[in-house]
C-alpha cells in the first residue's frame, strides 16, 4: 500500500474498536512512524491511522503483523503543522 494523501473515514460499524488496535496504538513504536491512532475505512471498519515520515516505505511489516489483519491507513506526515485558530473569531474566541 502506498501513502495516501486523503482519507475519508466512514461511520463505524461497531461502537468500540477492536482491543488489538487499542493495544497497538498504546504501545507501538517504530522509527518511521511519527503518530499512530484510530480511524475507520470508508466502509466503517476500524483501522489504524499511521502517520509516517515523508518518503517512508509502506506497508511497515511490524505494524501489519501487530494489527492482526485489521486495515491500516498510511499517510505522510504533513510538511507543515496545522495552525490553531479561534473557533469563533467574531465572538473573540
Amino acid at each position: 500500500m502506498s501513502n495516501q494523501g486523503s482519507h475519508q473515514p466512514g461511520r463505524p460499524t461497531s461502537p468500540e474498536p477492536p482491543r488489538r488496535l487499542l493495544d497497538v496504538v498504546d504501545s507501538f513504536r517504530h522509527p518511521e512512524v511519527t503518530r499512530i491512532g484510530l480511524t475507520t475505512t470508508a466502509e466503517g471498519a476500524w483501522a489504524l491511522m499511521v502517520r509516517v515520515r515523508r518518503g517512508a516505505h509502506v506497508p511497515i511489516q511490524e505494524i501489519e503483523a501487530a494489527c492482526g489483519g485489521c486495515p491500516v491507513v498510511y499517510q505522510d506526515e504533513p510538511e507543515e503543522l496545522p495552525v490553531a485558530r479561534p473557533a469563533y473569531p467574531a465572538k473573540g474566541e
